[in-house]
């Protein structure tokens, strides 16, 4: 069941779009947050900036069509969308990632629910649940559906996994474990202070981070999983970019130096109770949102304050539950309303994108989402922007 499960929205209707602006979706977004400190950052936006990005329309849609289908995840390489779902069966499904067009499904497993998915050279990894008996598993698939490998994962929470230099780096229960993309052998394998909960590691210089809740950092070795440092975070959520691992949490954002922990800023003033963020390096900024309606950027070397703005529409919830990204100068991130007005509810889910320059809200748009459960991941591929919702996968760019 979604997090909103009798969430109500308007409806909007498909657009057909005359002419899109810029390039195909020429680059990759492989894993999560797109890259392994899961920065949200993409380089190459095609003609995607902050001027068109107030012309972003939805350009196609992946609807779930199947009985109880619920979308897991999505990546985008060489052109291609590949998404997620579970059902009847576990599916990765092949969507053009300009055009919308339906390429079919590559890998079909009765009794699966597929849900995380990254994609490593040629092989696409993604974890699944049996059903009815609720067996774990991590698989590899070649981009053409045939199996490479697959092992079964103890039943403990997740906080998800990470790609990085042939590796997938997975935390689950008080483990943090290293499993090899060429064949899932277990490289190495590390034991946590404390549980990760729904946070995954980061990928940060040649170490690995993990948070555990409710504020503790462990960095090991990535090549080995020896002991490297730890420190007492701001929170358990991390992005790293630059040297500098970042946490966000409800006692704010704290940067850390990536090679020994050391503790280079926190802030706990331009936010309240921060959730996710977003690094971009060229622009020298941390985009970070909160819980509360308000979205900030901060100095990658300071932690100083550039500009603050508010997302919210003073309903009774003005939130987000999804990690931001950003490139071509503007920052994307999906944001929750609910409001109650003369005894009658309302739900409201949008995209909105802000000038990363300024944090002017250059496009604000409503998306008919149905149902959520939080965590579900936003991408950026070239000039196109994808929100993968738990029934339906959401395509948009600049229409001319």
């Amino acid at each position: 069941m979604g997090l909103f499960p009798d969430l109500v929205l308007r409806v909007l209707p498909l657009v057909v779009v005359p002419a899109l602006l810029g390039s195909p979706a020429d680059s990759d977004w492989r894993q999560d947050g797109g890259d392994a400190g899961r920065s949200g950052h993409q380089a190459i936006t095609g003609g995607l900036n902050a001027a068109t990005a107030r012309n972003l329309r939805l350009t196609w849609t992946a609807p779930a069509t199947r009985p109880e289908e619920q979308i897991g995840g999505a990546v985008v390489v060489d052109g291609t969308l590949f998404r997620s779902a579970g059902g009847p069966s576990g599916q990765i499904r092949r969507y053009d990632a300009v055009t919308g067009n339906d390429l079919g499904p590559v890998v079909d497993v009765p009794g699966r629910a597929f849900g995380e998915l990254a994609a490593a050279g040629d092989t696409l990894v993604v974890e699944s649940i049996e059903r009815p008996g609720l067996r774990r598993f991590l698989s590899g698939y070649h981009t053409n559906g045939e199996q490479r490998w697959e092992i079964t994962l103890a039943d403990a929470v997740s906080g998800g996994y990470t790609l990085r230099d042939g590796l997938i780096l997975r935390s689950a229960g008080a483990t943090l474990s290293a499993y090899r993309v060429a064949d899932g052998g277990l490289a190495w394998s590390a034991p946590l202070r404390g549980e990760p909960g729904f946070h995954p590691p980061v990928g940060a210089g040649d170490l690995v981070v993990q948070a555990a809740e409710p504020d503790r950092l462990q960095a090991f070795d990535a090549r080995t999983g020896a002991p490297a440092w730890e420190a007492t975070a701001s929170g358990a959520e991390l992005v790293a970019a630059v040297g500098s691992v970042f946490s966000v949490g409800e006692r704010g954002v704290c940067a850390f130096a990536a090679r020994d922990g050391a503790r280079r800023w926190c802030d706990a003033e331009a936010l309240e109770s921060p959730v996710f963020a977003s690094v971009s390096a060229p622009d020298g900024a941390l985009y970070v949102i909160d819980g509360h309606g308000g979205l900030a950027a901060l100095d990658l070397a300071t932690g100083a304050p550039r500009w603050r703005t508010g997302y919210g529409l003073y309903s009774e919830v003005d939130a987000a539950y999804w990690a931001p990204v950003n490139g071509g100068g503007v920052v994307y991130a999906v944001v929750y309303h609910f409001a109650i007005r003369d005894g009658v509810s309302t739900h409201r889910v949008e995209l909105i994108a802000a000038d990363a320059a300024t944090g002017r809200l250059v496009r604000r748009l409503d998306l008919d989402v149905d149902s959520l459960h939080g965590g579900e991941p936003l991408l950026l591929s070239g000039d196109h922007v994808y929100f993968a919702a738990l029934r339906k996968l959401y395509a948009l760019a600049p229409v001319s």
